[in-house]
């Protein structure tokens, strides 16, 4: 009785290797796109942040400061009420919300009026 070696050849072990390449690159080249949510969430909180720097800009020059919103993707509604969100020297605020929305679910990122505490709420 003759024993063969067991185990797997050379040539097996590359066409596997070949075969394990193509399926990583067409995962990665046509795979799940980026959640919209995420990025909304993610959108949410930079324009948390723009909040709570323009107030630090305000408090630091003295002056009055207008929110300026990041830029956002064409797919997401963004509503600001009212149009123009402005923080004051003594930390204050004219108060306001940014809607972003999309396909029907949104969150809003408040700026309070006396004390311009920002706040972040999912519709």
């Amino acid at each position: 009785m003759t024993s063969r070696n067991s185990g797997f050849t050379l040539l097996e072990l590359l066409v596997v290797i070949v075969v394990m390449s193509l399926i990583l690159a067409l995962l990665a080249a046509y795979g799940p796109d980026r959640s919209r949510w995420l990025q909304t969430r993610g959108a949410a909180q930079a324009v948390a942040a723009a909040m709570t720097q323009a107030r630090g800009r305000a408090i630091a020059s003295g002056q009055p400061v207008t929110l300026r919103l990041p830029p956002e993707p064409d797919w997401m509604t963004v509503t600001v009420s009212p149009p123009a969100i402005v923080f004051q020297p003594d930390g204050s605020a004219t108060g306001g919300t940014v809607l972003l929305e999309d396909a029907g679910r949104g969150i809003a990122v408040s700026a309070d009026w006396l004390t311009a505490r920002v706040r972040i709420d999912e519709k």
